[in-house]
């Protein structure tokens, strides 16, 4: 990240896979459990009439079987009948079946509601239902760690009324999942979502179209968009969290030549953050973050309190409490009315046993909660494979051949033996390496890269112990050297995945690769390098529909949460940003995890989510006026086993605590020194109050003391946009 513009938080991880659809439909879902005959509905049959049935003999009927009639079913033809004091629903069916006017008679029966969807995909999506396989080659997934998006769809799917922006790096129509569900200007017809950074990210530029048009670095908006809302139950691919919504694709990233990275120049931020608040966005995914504070953009989110924005956390592994990353460490302006900026959730990543995911960010008063977001699959640009060798067949001496004139003294060697899990190459299978010497392996003969391909990249698996020596992967573009990437020593055991940078300027060209390992000046057997997997893809030219792919980061959490932040808008329109924030916050799934590491302490749960914004999980208490939580600043005791003579108790620092949550305020008396004692939260009563927050506090702020402090909250107050 660079001063003033920020990074997707999902690409520092890169594409774990480009998947083709028709591969991945393959994986079987888990066996089903057996069936069961539905129970029936106590004393009623539906009865289906013949169709020269006249009302004398429908009369006749039923007074055989000892029914009475009930309803018409939609149509005369279709009846319902209740049963009369003595007689059994069993048999009353067989006495109408006898009946010349009855066609059909059977038992009313109970249908169960499912809310899985048919989209082939879904079964790989595991942050939707997680059934512990483990997915893309995770160990340890524990069923049930998921957001529970079966038990909230059976509330709601999401509606078309409700609008999600994606400001990120563009949208593809194109794709059958997320063109459906684009969203449209009622203003203008024709307009989807706006670009306001153009192809590059070093001279922006804008227009109306948002298409994600780059083939370099790439497909990043295309990813959280399928998260948020890819069409569901369609039967095709994968489905979004929000399975109905519209998505307003506002494109504000593309790559920076100088950098040949996706870059989001802060200004086209601004304009996006406006833009969604302007046009009727209720939530707004920002799977972005930079550590260059920028003022304008927290007036700009403060200015649009109509929009809720939820910011990835970032991907460096920090406390963002001491390393803020933004737009999720803002806080009000000194000058703001209370909470200005409370229209911002910020989301850390969390794997499939519910662990805080090893790249991910966290913060106790600055990351809001946790969602899914590893090997997380959406949709993303498709990849064309070039070139790929899982080594599994006995081909690799007629299509790989050790090159001349490098002074090689012979090429890799095929193996299945460890580290390897399967066949794979190794520099010297069996034996040490020796000394100085030089193994080097190359394709054969060079394949073409499709005129109008993106860029490319290397991927697989290795393990490289060098031992002073060297390994290095090198690009051939039409015979010529053109890239070249050295490998470091891998750390831990077993094989470990790895991608290059992007390559560009070879669509058109043949290309060739080459394997190159020198051997130090004393290598043991345990040096060397094994190889698996190794695949060269490029991005497919744009008149290629969209695929799928796994990506993770904190980028593939935040629009998890922006997919159920636009269920609860959708299950509650009249609902404020402030009722759908705390139901998100409040609703989590407690998780050990994320207890001292988010101010919920807690992961994602849609289903938590949208009961607790339901009128019946509104707490008691007054709706006006002031409410309190008392707590008492304790004393540290004496350490067993010290004399009777006792130190004076250092007396702790009361920080500001004014515009916090009380999560926050907590969290910030803990930081000072200050030792918490029970709080107890005050009960309101009817209508939900507005999300509490601190105005004043009792020593007052600054003061060193020890002893009761009160913090008064205020209910909801009205708010006013920066001018």
């Amino acid at each position: 990240m660079i001063d003033r513009r920020a990074l997707p938080a999902g690409l520092a991880l890169g594409v774990l896979g480009a998947l083709a659809a028709a591969g991945l439909a393959a994986a079987a879902e888990p066996t089903a459990p057996p069936v069961t005959l539905p129970a029936t509905v106590p004393g009623r049959v539906i009865v289906q009439w013949a169709p020269e049935a006249r009302r004398s003999g429908k009369e006749a009927a039923r007074e055989g079987a000892a029914v009475a009639y009930q309803a018409n079913l939609g149509d005369p033809s279709f009846q319902l009948v209740e049963v009369e004091p003595g007689q059994s629903v069993a048999a009353a069916v067989a006495e109408l079946e006898a009946a010349p006017a009855v066609e059909i008679a059977e038992p009313d029966t109970y249908a169960e509601p499912t809310a899985v969807p048919n989209d082939p995909l879904f079964v790989d999506q595991w942050a939707l239902r997680n059934l512990g396989t483990g997915i893309d080659g995770f160990g340890g997934a524990i069923a049930g760690d998921d957001i529970d998006a079966l038990g909230a769809w059976e509330k709601t799917i999401g509606t078309p009324s409700t609008v999600v922006a994606d400001i990120d790096s563009g949208y593809r129509f194109d794709s059958p999942d997320l063109g459906p569900v684009a969203w449209e200007d009622p203003s203008e017809p024709g307009v989807h979502g706006w670009d306001f950074v153009g192809e590059d990210a070093e001279a922006p530029t804008e227009d109306a179209d948002p298409t994600d048009s780059d083939l370099i670095s790439g497909g990043h908006g295309v990813h959280t968009a399928g998260i948020i809302g890819a069409a569901g139950n369609n039967g095709i691919g994968i489905t979004g969290v929000a399975q109905d919504v519209r998505i307003m694709p506002l494109r504000v990233c593309a790559n920076a030549p100088a950098l040949n990275e996706l870059r989001c120049p802060t200004s086209s931020l601004i304009a996006a953050i406006n833009y969604a608040g302007h046009n009727g966005a209720k939530v707004a995914n920002m799977s972005l973050t930079s550590t260059s504070k920028s003022v304008a953009e927290l007036d700009a989110i403060a200015a649009n309190p109509g929009t809720l924005y939820v910011a990835a956390a970032g991907n460096e592994a920090q406390d963002n409490d001491v390393h803020p990353h933004y737009p999720c460490d803002f806080e009000p302006r000194a000058t703001a009315i209370v909470g200005a900026v409370e229209n911002v959730v910020c989301v850390a990543a969390t794997d499939q046993a519910d662990g805080l995911a090893s790249f991910s960010d966290w913060g106790a008063t600055t990351v809001d909660l946790g969602a899914p977001g590893t090997q997380i699959l959406s949709t993303y640009p498709a990849f064309e494979e070039i070139v790929g060798d899982d080594f599994e067949a006995e081909d690799f001496g007629t299509r790989w051949k050790t090159p001349t004139g490098i002074g090689a003294e012979g090429g890799f060697e095929r193996t299945n033996e460890a580290p390897l899990t399967s066949f794979g190459i190794s520099d010297s299978p069996g034996r040490a390496p020796v000394a100085g010497s030089i193994r080097s392996s190359q394709l054969s003969s060079p394949v073409p890269v499709p005129v109008e391909a993106g860029s490319c990249t290397l991927t697989g698996l290795d393990s490289v112990s060098l031992a002073g020596g060297t390994f290095k992967l090198t690009i051939f573009k039409n015979g010529v050297s053109a890239h070249t990437f050295s490998a470091p020593s891998t750390t831990g055991p077993g094989m470990h995945s790895f991608a290059t940078q992007a390559m560009t300027g070879l669509d058109g060209a043949n290309v060739g690769l080459r394997l190159t390992y020198t051997a130090g000046g004393a290598p043991t057997a345990s040096s060397g390098v094994w190889v698996d997997d190794l695949r060269l893809s490029c991005y497919a030219p744009l008149t290629t529909p969209p695929s799928y792919a796994y990506l993770e980061g904190t980028s593939m959490a935040a629009p998890q949460v922006s997919g159920v932040a636009a269920l609860l808008f959708a299950e509650k329109p009249s609902a404020s940003v402030e009722e759908v924030r705390e139901a998100l916050l409040a609703g989590v799934d407690p998780d050990p995890a994320l207890a001292a590491k988010t101010v919920s302490g807690g992961r994602l749960d849609a289903a938590r989510a949208l009961a607790w914004l339901e009128p019946s999980a509104a707490t008691g208490g007054s709706a006006g006026g002031w409410v309190t939580i008392q707590g008492s600043l304790t004393e540290p005791s004496t350490p067993a086993g010290t004399s009777g003579r006792t130190e004076a108790a250092p007396a702790c620092t009361v920080p500001k605590l004014a515009g916090k949550t009380p999560a926050r305020a907590t969290a910030a008396l803990k930081r000072a020194g200050c030792a918490i004692g029970k709080a107890k939260k005050a009960r309101r009563k009817g209508a939900r109050a507005g999300a509490l927050v601190v105005v004043g506090s009792s020593p007052a702020a600054g003061t060193q003391t020890l002893g009761p402090v009160t913090l008064r909250l205020a209910p909801k107050v009205a708010r006013r946009k920066h001018r």
